[in-house]
């Protein structure tokens, strides 16, 4: 608790220390008055233009003559949008005035962030989609890749535990690996991360951009294949320091719950069951003399004692959110710093997290020559805490004993050790603090050739996590018995560490008609990760807590483990440009890891793109002038995935097990070669090769534009476990077998639907599917059904019996053996007339058929509304409420108004309660849902009342995430998780303040 109250107290001594340095240095600017006109490049004046001091939230728009008038400091930048027309930044002068003349064909200038690099929107020849700042803001959750939901076709964010803290799954394009991990890869501030992304505060980023076809990701050769996301953090800007604060306050509940039966309803069912299952009559099925509730549910019965055990694992949580940061800089000197605090209460009972993220940028230039800069972020994260048992209490009978007279949490509520009392653990002590330091240097340099420039990037990311676990005599782990003492502890340490140096060369040349670039990259990388673990148990005293380990009477266990990677990479590109029409990328990269073969340490990994400014040619440019971009891409190429773990090709000894030698002797370690511990040393990377066709577009002044895509990808030289005769002396070997297939269509539209002085309406819709497949296994044309691995099908599948109905009274059962009236009624697939282990099939693909969202984003004066809604279609999932013996077991509760099966209910959709499932099938149904991701309504007060406040800009908002999802099924928790009982998606209601000094 000390340790607590401490690095809290630090945390807010920093943030207040900084507050008061902001506060004094933003009172101490002095603003002054500057005005001027906005006009087309025809002399015409822009209503409407947005004009705004930049890295602040002032702003204001030209009127009908095309003027404006706001407050600014005497070193800001002005920034002026309007669409159809390319951004313009412009300097505050001495005298205050500043007109602008506005080009409409700039915005196709616009430079977005390409591997090692940036390019012109228009000379693109990659697939890539860039999300900025506004796509960021639009969500208002602490966790970055949750705002990214649905903002990008083709790239999908998957919130399996949707508890504080944790990380979603990423997918760009879908999977290509059966064995190897499909994640994409991740590079910050152009350094490779391979930390958690809950560690960084959204509030600090600037952009991020997802790289998807082979061209767009074959500059990173061997970890490119499952697609890049760069993300920018903000860095400094001239002009003097603007100081900002944003913070949020709010609380969040569940979205909803499951809706299991009440006290009368459990009641009939347990009826039921006794009947169906046990044949109970009569004074059997009575709640008090008979059989069907135990001991402890018939004392409460009879004194009227019932629980709603979701009320005890389920509660409300607050959020607070604080930052605040400053920037600015001069011609020579750019800085950025922030410091934020996050706490967030989850909705569930001891789920919780904190974080306090400290990050400062640094940008110098020398001289006309050199520049270099310097960026660190460091995190520190807490989000430990012994949750309840989500499904036993969904489960628990409403009649369970729920405290004992002592207060103590009932171990057992329905005497059955099958579902326990779920908060029979949330005594216990968890701390669990992950630690993060990440720091990224670059130096630019201009050589003397004119064009020829070289830059040196290095990175440096330490981790730390440590978990510390004491189970007391007043858990149910730590309990006292059969004379032994109680208490139970754990240590978990961790520490990681890596660098990365790369040193790029670039050479740039525009000769009349022909432009050219070419790269050159050399890049090392190496990791570290150490661990450690110690366990025991019987403490004298539950006050030492897990801080006493070598006290522990019994099963003391210790254990640590090493791993060490390194990487070395060689890249080239070139791109060539002929009139701005057509454009040619060519990119090999070679890298070395050490994780492979001895005989295959080396891979070249090549791709090509053709890209063909159509909206250029006169057939077009001079005959419709309504078309700003017209683009079409074509690439293909190769790309690299190194995911597996160190040492698979490397022969690996186990030494778990000792021997003794002769009686009484002392054991002693031993050391054997595991059925698994041959290494290959041919094992090399999954190589995947992607054909992608691409259209950009810009129509009537940027008022409609999109992205169109369809790819095709082969992945081979799967990295999978092959069975071998265990004559080999061994039974199983990693190697390169096997073969998948990925084809899909993404669509994205921007459309700009109303746009008059004082209201602006503009929408997003993204549409992406994505159809997986294996091609080939292990060579010899066979399916792998213990994997559910299925050629011709699907990467991920359901592979079971089939259920068609529900037998009936009077039917012929003899085809299923075992069953009757009330059954589940299967597939008989291979139509001989007997359901056997031969009727199982392919039920359906775990992965969605499509996914498309829909955002709206409205500004009308100083008030601003948006909206974002997000649809999964047609993925299959376990039908958790059809499962009626998972569910109850006999003994437990189920879901409100179930539509089983009884000799009165013939019509129902679910099995008998007294089905007994002999095939031990499961239950599936496709799904679909569509979710309300957020609501944002924001006001930003004018100018003029907030410089009498003593600030530059305010800006009050309030919003709600999660607000309700659609769905053909109801009874879960989480819909982007399978099981019905996961960690609840919770609704949050959100107050946002930001102001600029």
């Amino acid at each position: 608790m000390i340790k607590k109250i401490r690095i809290r107290l630090q945390g807010h001594i920093i943030m207040l220390v900084l507050l008061l340095l902001m506060i004094n240095i933003g009172y101490a600017q002095e603003l002054k008055k500057v005005s001027g006109k906005v006009t087309d490049e025809k002399g015409e004046v822009l209503v409407g233009v947005s004009v705004r001091v930049k890295g602040s939230n002032t702003g204001t728009s030209t009127d009908k003559d095309g003027n404006y008038t706001l407050q600014a400091a005497p070193a800001a930048v002005l920034v002026f949008s309007y669409v159809g027309f390319g951004n313009q930044e412009a300097s505050v002068n001495a005298s205050g005035t500043v007109n602008i003349k506005m080009a409409g064909d700039k915005q196709l200038d616009e430079v977005v962030v390409v591997g090692y690099g940036t390019a012109k929107k228009k000379d693109l020849t990659g697939g890539l989609a860039v999300v900025g700042k506004e796509q960021i803001n639009m969500v208002s959750t602490p966790n970055l890749m949750d705002r990214l939901v649905g903002q990008v076709a083709g790239f999908n964010v998957t919130t399996g535990n949707a508890a504080p803290g944790q990380d979603q799954a990423l997918l760009i394009r879908g999977e290509n690996s059966l064995s190897a991990n499909n994640s994409p890869l991740i590079v910050l501030d152009g350094i490779p991360y391979s930390g958690s992304l809950v560690d960084l505060d959204p509030n600090n980023i600037e952009n991020l951009t997802i790289l998807k076809d082979a061209s767009a990701v074959a500059i990173y050769g061997a970890r490119g294949s499952n697609g890049v996301i760069l993300i920018q953090t903000k860095r400094g800007m001239l002009g003097k320091a603007q100081v900002t604060y944003r913070g949020q306050l709010g609380f969040a509940e569940p979205m909803q719950r499951i809706d299991v039966m009440g006290p009368n309803e459990f009641i009939r069912l347990k009826q039921d069951i006794g009947r169906l299952k046990s044949g109970y009559t009569g004074d059997q099925l009575d709640p008090i003399a008979g059989n069907i509730m135990s001991v402890t549910e018939r004392e409460n019965f009879k004194n009227g004692i019932t629980h709603n055990w979701q009320d005890y694992i389920f509660k409300r949580g607050i959020t607070m959110d604080h930052q605040l940061s400053i920037s600015g800089g001069t011609q020579n000197t750019k800085y950025m710093a922030a410091a934020s605090s996050l706490s967030q209460e989850g909705v569930v009972y001891n789920s919780k997290l904190s974080r306090l993220n400290v990050t400062a940028n640094i940008d110098q230039t020398f001289n006309n020559w050199l520049t270099v800069g310097l960026g660190t972020q460091f995190s520190q994260r807490n989000d430990g805490g012994v949750m309840p048992n989500i499904e036993h209490a969904i489960k628990m009978s409403p009649y369970g004993k729920y405290i004992d007279a002592a207060g103590y949490y009932v171990p057992e509520p329905m005497e059955s050790s099958l579902i326990v009392n779920p908060m029979r653990n949330v005594n216990a002590d968890q701390d669990r603090i992950n630690r993060s330091f990440f720091l990224s240097g670059y130096a630019d340099i201009k050589l003397p050739l004119k064009g020829l420039s070289a830059r040196s990037n290095f990175g440096y990311n330490y981790r730390s996590s440590f978990t510390g676990t004491y189970y007391g005599r007043d858990t149910f782990d730590g309990r006292e018995q059969a004379g032994l003492v109680g208490g139970r502890a754990s240590i978990n340490n961790g520490h990681y560490n890596d660098y990365t140096w790369e040193n790029v060369l670039k050479y740039e040349r525009t000769l009349g008609d022909h432009r050219f670039d070419a790269t050159g990259l050399f890049s090392m990388q190496q990791t570290k990760s150490v661990g450690s673990s110690q366990s025991g148990e019987g403490f004298v005293t539950d006050n030492t807590s897990y801080y006493m380990m070598s006290t522990a009477a019994r099963n003391l266990n210790m254990s640590s483990n090493l791993s060490e990677t390194a990487l070395l990479s060689y890249m080239g590109r070139i791109n060539y440009g002929y009139k701005g029409k057509y454009i040619v990328t060519f990119t090999g990269r070679s890298d070395g890891a050490s994780v492979f073969g001895e005989n295959n340490k080396y891979a070249f990994f090549p791709s090509a793109a053709l890209a063909w400014n159509i909206g250029e040619e006169s057939f077009i440019k001079d005959k419709l002038n309504w078309v700003d971009l017209l683009k079409l891409r074509v690439s293909y190429g190769a790309n690299g995935n190194q995911a597996i773990t160190a040492y698979r090709t490397l022969d690996r000894l186990y030494s778990s097990v000792k021997y003794i030698w002769g009686d009484g002797g002392t054991a002693v370690n031993t050391a054997y070669l595991a059925g698994d511990g041959v290494g290959n040393p041919n094992l090399k990377w999954e190589t995947t090769y992607t054909t992608n066709v691409g259209l950009d577009f810009q129509l009537f002044k940027n008022r409609l534009s999109g992205t169109i895509d369809a790819y095709l990808s082969r992945t081979k030289d799967l990295l999978m476990t092959r069975t071998v005769p265990i004559m080999n002396g061994y039974s199983r070997i990693w190697d390169n077998i096997g073969q998948t297939q990925n084809k899909g269509f993404e669509i994205t539209l921007n459309s700009l639907n109303v746009d008059v002085k004082n209201f602006k309406w503009n929408s997003t819709a993204v549409f992406s599917l994505d159809r997986d497949k294996i091609v080939e296994l292990r060579g010899d044309g066979l399916d792998d059904v213990n994997n559910s691995w299925f050629i011709g099908k699907p990467l991920r599948v359901f592979y079971d019996y089939n259920m068609v109905g529900i037998w009936q009274k009077g039917e012929n059962y003899t085809v299923q053996q075992g069953a009757a009236a009330g059954a589940a009624k299967l597939e008989d697939v291979d139509g001989n007339g007997l359901i056997d282990s031969k009727d199982r099939k392919v039920i359906g693909s775990k992965m969605p058929r499509y996914t498309a969202s829909l955002s709206n984003r409205l500004s009308y004066k100083n008030f601003y509304l948006s909206a974002l809604v997000t649809g999964v279609f047609g993925v299959w999932r376990d039908d958790n409420m059809a499962n009626i013996g998972s569910w109850t077991f006999g003994i437990t509760n189920y879901v409100h108004n179930a539509n089983y099966w009884t000799p009165e209910n013939p019509e129902a959709t679910i099995v008998s309660p007294g089905y007994t499932n002999n095939f031990g099938h499961g239950y599936y149904k496709k799904v679909s849902y569509v979710q309300v991701k957020n609501i944002t309504l924001g006001y930003r007060i004018a100018q003029q009342l907030a410089k009498k406040l003593g600030v530059s800009g305010i800006d009050v908002n309030v919003s709600v995430n999660n607000l309700n999802t659609i769905s053909n099924i109801r009874q879960v928790l989480n819909y982007d998780n399978t099981w019905m009982a996961s960690y609840p998606t919770a609704r949050s209601y959100m107050f946002g303040l930001n102001v600029n000094f």
